[in-house]
């Protein structure tokens, strides 16, 4: 039986998608408050994030 901390490959893709929710969110949110580079740079994490979880 696997422990939770085994980190299993489904963990592990479950938690990169929660991560890339999360700095995706905050991409929007710095969004609104106009800090640019920040944007870009939370936006580039949370879809790198994605793209990492799906394959």
């Amino acid at each position: 039986m696997a422990t939770p901390s085994s980190g299993t490959p489904s963990d592990v893709a479950r938690l990169q998608r929660q991560f890339a929710v999360r700095a995706l969110a905050l991409a929007l949110l710095l969004g609104i408050t106009g800090e640019m580079l920040l944007t870009i740079l939370a936006a580039l994490i949370g879809l790198g994030l994605l793209v990492l979880s799906a394959e």
